[in-house]
């Protein structure tokens, strides 16, 4: 673990981005093994002539030599008040104070400080997709999903936000007379490299003249080279009360930054009230002034190289625009440009369209950049699938056409599916032992799959839903690898991979859109999306309550992004919500399911179908009861079975009981759904006929009993000790529970196989719902061990490539059937909450399903196949079965 930042440097050695480095000078990064890295990313631009330059370094070599004063706040030192002065002739003349601060962040604190003491107002407005930096209120201002921290965001009345060139919405906001200041980029950097129109912005000149608010420039970017002046402000003649200044300014050397700004936003109280220890130092100007006579010697040709590099970049991207129109695209300006990526084949591809929506793709493109080509760069983490060039403002033309050369080759790969050359290096794999990468593999080749959006007309449209996935085993990431890693990895490699993705997965747990699809039936249609994080079940359980609650919000913010109106909590999403009652705050405008009744139902209709629906006389043994699954699956039974099994661990018994039994007295007494005669329901109404009469009367009697009678009557059951008669015992052990039972059903969240089938009994059927799956099948075993919690579609389609667990196309998982049923109804509220799910919702729900063509798999009756695998883990090739192997 690493003691600075372990997310940062655990991130970058699994991407292969680490870089162990012993020297850098100009563009160039020197590592221990000997490789020579081009530098595109210029530290985020701060690196304006590459990494050491030799005039700044000579700078501080003769201010170091001299003993020239370096600290001595709180006096000003000459070559600092030369340097300020030095700073406002370069800018044009218009300012009349300098307040030097320490970084970017601490710049723009600096303004917002400067404009709140000036105008006694506290509001601050800023731009859709900024960013001012990581420090509190830098951080509100920021408009970043991925950098605000939104339950620290207290002050956050005190920020607004308005879209980028929006003139209306502008003029709305500061026509109102609150806003201290209103913060701008010019160009845009972390969100996104995209250029604010000149128009709009001299039309926020003129609104914040005329409402008296302070007008920023946040060029701690732009400023000092990189867009191919001084600053944007002075090449488009606009002139701000406020310009920041960092990253240039420091020439790579020492942080430093500098606020300039005019007389009239100038106060005595700011000087009063603002120091800064660090700031002011005499280190900081002597290369702070080197880096500016840089910029202005020789009538400014540093600047005009940057032209003429920036021009030689707009007409490689206007060549990789036309070559690659869906793939490729751009925006910035200068040496300051966000590439996109889009790969529009791969729309049924899980992993591929995961990786884009997630930003995943930009990483691995950045990874292969470095490992293949040997060029640094670094993802816009605000974009989706983008990755930022900014490169040293003295890069010279073959830099530059190298560069493009690589990121044509990204084009290629992207075009040809030839993601295995992508993430080879993560593994190690050898780019030589792959096919060329003009060879292509497409991403998608599955027939039968569900479009991406319904194109009928005619039909009703239901809701648009969202359905939370990740990954319960391996083997999910395995199967829904591109095509290209199925010819081109060996098994073992591409198990390797998948484990490695989930790997990164426990750490970082973003979701994104992995799929869009639609769901139809002859009256009504729904679309859809599958919303995924690659963590893993155990992961997931292992997040702290205040991480789990994050990566829930953060799956509902992506649902709310993409205009869901219904979703679904699909694997352990429902079970670290508790059943979804954990979010329940957080939802009030969303319909949502856990999806946990038709798996009920679909599971005992498998067991129902097996007995020809007579369970008297057979043993049926439920593991993982006191779940909500587990609870309904009892209920269900409890009408057709006479001897029940409740599993559990050692010292549950009595919790068992105390959960099921008022259920069950409650069914029993509702009579809802006929119960076979002998049936533990059957059993328990002619028990409470027999010996309690004074509640004989209410059986089959609407409304049912209430709660404190229901209670009543269970806790007399127990009292008369006949609860294992009426047919409902308890066990601890696992193996005497499979010893002796015709059926089992499995349905618990342990996240790994625990089951061994070799105590099954003779002939009996184990239906296995968990996942990952409970059981694990002893090699060379004869078993029936069948999926639990399958439905067929209305169509015989798959959604995506493949379905998510690789069941055949027309056959999925019940808990996303479940979301896809009440989308396609249009119900509103909340289905299948917590851990004790009302009985006769169930069925509403199972009836629901039905309407919309959703019906439980049931059983099919195949023959037993000697199984070979330790657990009951999906094949990945997509046969239709259902006995797992």
């Amino acid at each position: 673990m690493s003691l600075i930042n372990h997310y940062r440097k655990f991130l970058m050695g699994k991407l292969d981005l680490e870089l162990d480095i012993v020297k850098c000078e100009n563009n160039k990064i020197y590592t221990r093994d000997g490789r020579v890295v081009r530098d595109y990313l210029s530290q985020y631009g701060a690196l304006p002539f590459g990494h050491n330059p030799d005039f700044c370094s000579q700078a501080v070599i003769e201010h170091l030599q001299r003993k020239a004063p370096v600290f001595t706040q709180p006096i000003f030192q000459r070559d600092t008040e030369i340097f300020a002065q030095e700073l406002i002739d370069v800018l044009g003349g218009w300012a009349g104070h300098v307040t030097f601060t320490n970084s970017g962040a601490e710049t723009v604190e600096v303004g917002f400080k400067l404009a709140r003491i000036k105008t006694g107002r506290k509001k601050i407005l800023s731009v859709d997709r900024s960013f001012h930096g990581k420090t509190y209120s830098a951080l509100l201002a920021t408009n970043s999903r991925r950098h605000n921290i939104e339950h620290l965001r207290n002050d956050d009345k005190n920020f607004d936000k308005v879209g980028l060139n929006d003139f209306a919405a502008l003029e709305r906001a500061l026509e109102s007379q609150q806003y201290a200041a209103f913060i701008v980029e010019p160009i845009q950097g972390e969100g996104g490299m995209h250029v604010a129109d000149v128009a709009w912005l001299a039309h926020a000149r003129e609104l914040c003249s005329k409402y008296r608010t302070v007008l920023i420039f946040d060029e701690i970017q732009t400023g000092l080279g990189r867009s191919g002046g001084i600053c944007v402000a002075q090449d488009i003649g606009i002139t701000p009360d406020i310009l920041l200044l960092a990253k240039s300014l420091s020439g790579g050397l020492i942080p430093t930054g500098a606020a300039v700004y005019t007389s009239a936003v100038s106060t005595p109280e700011f000087d009063r009230k603002h120091s800064s220890t660090f700031a002011n130092n005499g280190l900081a100007s002597c290369v702070g002034r080197a880096v500016i006579k840089q910029l202005s010697k020789d009538n400014g040709a540093a600047l005009d190289h940057v032209k003429a590099i920036s021009a030689q970049v707009d007409q490689c991207c206007a060549r990789l625009t036309q070559q690659f129109a869906q793939i490729f695209s751009w925006r910035g300006a200068g040496l300051m440009r966000a590439f996109q990526f889009n790969d529009v084949q791969a729309d049924a591809n899980y992993i591929v369209t995961y990786l884009q929506n997630s930003g995943s793709l930009a990483w691995l493109i950045c990874s292969y950049l470095l490992n293949r080509h040997q060029m640094l760069v670094m993802p816009l983490l605000s974009d989706k699938c983008s990755i930022r060039f900014e490169p040293p403002l003295n890069s010279c033309a073959e830099d530059i056409a190298d560069f493009f050369a690589a990121i044509e080759q990204v084009c290629t790969l992207i075009k040809n599916g030839r993601y295995d050359i992508l993430m080879a290096a993560l593994i190690d794999k050898p780019y030589s032992e792959l096919p060329g990468l003009e060879q292509a593999f497409p991403v998608v080749v599955a027939q039968q799959t569900a479009p991406t959006q319904h194109a009928g007309t005619g039909k009703k449209r239901g809701k648009t839903f969202a359905f939370l996935m990740h990954f319960t085993v391996v083997d999910d990431c395995v199967r829904m690898l591109p095509q290209c890693f199925q010819h081109n990895f060996t098994e073992q490699e591409n198990r390797y991979l998948s484990s490695l993705i989930m790997e990164v997965g426990a750490v970082d747990t973003s979701p994104g859109v992995a799929l869009k699809f639609s769901v139809s039936n002859e009256q009504a249609f729904a679309d859809g999306m599958m919303i995924m994080s690659p963590i893993a079940p155990r992961d997931m359980m292992d997040l702290s309550a205040a991480e789990k609650e994050n990566l829930i919000k953060d799956y509902i913010a992506v649902a709310r992004r993409e205009g869901a109106e219904f979703f679904g909590l699909g694997a352990y999403t429902s079970v670290i919500t508790r059943g979804g009652e954990k979010m329940l705050d957080d939802i009030d405008d969303l319909s949502f399911t856990t999806g946990n009744s038709l798996t009920a139902i679909a599971t005992t209709e498998t067991v129902l179908e097996a007995s020809g629906r007579n369970l008297i006389g057979d043993v049926i043994s439920v593991i993982g009861a006191r779940g909500a699954v587990g609870k309904l699956m009892v209920s269900e039974l409890a009408h057709w079975g006479d001897n029940i099994i409740l599993m559990g661990r050692p010292g549950t018994e009595k919790h068992l009981l105390q959960e099921l039994l008022p259920s069950l007295c409650q069914l029993a007494f509702s009579g809802e759904q006929q119960a076979l005669p002998g049936s533990v329901i059957d059993n328990i109404q002619r028990y409470v006929r027999q010996a309690m009469p004074a509640f004989a009367d209410r059986i089959g009697v609407a409304p049912a009993l209430s709660t404190a009678d229901v209670a009543a009557v269970a806790e007399r059951l127990v009292a008369d000790d006949v609860v294992s008669s009426l047919g409902l015992s308890t066990c601890d052990c696992y193996k005497t529970a499979l010893e002796q039972s015709d059926y089992v059903v499995s349905a618990t969240s342990e996240g790994k196989p625990f089951l061994n089938t070799g105590f099954l009994k003779p002939g009996a059927i184990a239906i296995d719902t968990a996942r990952p799956f409970d059981f694990i099948v002893q090699p060379g075993q004869r078993v029936q061990v069948l999926e639990g919690g399958l439905v067929i579609q209305p169509e015989p389609l798959r959604y995506g490539d493949c379905n998510m667990v690789g069941l055949p196309a027309g056959v999925n998982l019940a808990c996303l059937s479940e979301t896809i049923a009440l989308a396609i109804e249009g119900c509103e509220g909340r289905f299948s909450v917590g851990k004790s799910i009302d009985y006769a919702q169930a069925r509403y729900i199972t009836d629901i399903a039905r309407k919309q063509g959703f019906r439980p798999l049931g059983y099919p009756a195949p023959a037993p196949v000697v199984n070979k695998a330790t657990s009951c883990e999906s094949t990945a090739n997509e046969e239709p079965l259902v006995e797992l192997s």
